[in-house]
């Protein structure tokens, strides 16, 4: 089963807010094309599927569907709130660029409750709602310093990590993983790429993530692999393969030493 990736921003449209449609639905899983979605909800219940989490759809909750992601709505009352769609165009050179799409895997966690902050953060949606229909002289800066005062409410109230200014090193290596994890898992292969030594690669994912080059490989084959069995029909040889494993009995060693299971019984599981 392909999973179906929309578009609801028009070529060259790098931002957009709208109210959520106020109906109850069941959506299909997919994912969007190159944007963030920001959606604040101060109504509604149900469960917000994400990858492979599953959020309790509350009042005053905030979830971030980051580029690559898979999500789908099972709401069971009308939900109200906003949702913001932005390419990372909008907020290129912004400090929490970075943080919001050059970070890899993503380090968001989802659901923020944020009821005793609600009116501050209804009142920066509504201000920026404001600004995107009105489209006075430079607007796009306006909506940016708001999206910059709703982050750092964010980062003061929740566990929000600190925006940070990424090594062009790592913003290579980033893209580097996210064109060729499924035909090369070697950090050699990447550190080639980028013209440094495995030692010098795994320093900097050090010191900037904690994590060594090599355990970030394995959380983005990790990160497609759980998309696959929760959202696909294909087999678990073919997942291997598609993957860039050459035995499917590779994957399933991969698998169990990143999870804890076997891929069958994960996807059982979580089905």
């Amino acid at each position: 089963m392909q999973i179906p990736v929309k578009n609801k921003l028009e070529t060259a449209e790098l931002f957009r807010i709208k109210r959520m449609k106020e109906v109850i639905k069941t959506t299909n899983p997919h994912g969007h094309k190159d944007y963030l979605e920001i959606i604040y909800l101060r109504e509604g219940a149900g469960v917000h599927h994400i990858d492979h989490h599953h959020f309790e759809v509350k009042p005053y909750s905030l979830y971030f569907v980051m580029p690559g992601q898979i999500h789908s709505w099972a709401l069971t009352e009308i939900p109200k709130g906003f949702v913001i769609m932005l390419q990372k165009d909008f907020l290129l050179n912004q400090p929490f660029y970075n943080v919001l799409f050059q970070s890899f895997p993503p380090i968001f966690r989802n659901g923020y409750e944020l009821e005793h902050v609600d009116q501050k953060i209804c009142g920066i949606f509504e201000n920026i709602e404001n600004e995107y229909q009105q489209q006075q002289e430079n607007y796009p800066a306006v909506i940016q310093t708001y999206l910059q005062l709703l982050f750092n409410l964010l980062k003061r109230e929740t566990d929000m990590p600190q925006p940070q200014v990424l090594p062009d090193q790592l913003t290579a290596f980033f893209g580097l993983v996210d064109a060729h994890y499924k035909t090369n898992h070697e950090v050699g292969f990447y550190a080639d790429s980028l013209h440094v030594t495995t030692k010098t690669l795994n320093n900097t994912c050090r010191k900037i993530l904690d994590k060594t080059a090599g355990e970030l490989i394995n959380a983005r084959l990790n990160l497609e692999a759980k998309k696959r069995l929760l959202y696909s029909e294909d087999t678990l040889s073919e997942i291997a393969y598609e993957l860039g494993f050459t035995d499917p009995s590779h994957f399933n060693k991969f698998f169990k030493r990143q999870v804890g299971v076997l891929p069958g019984i994960y996807r059982k599981g979580i089905s």
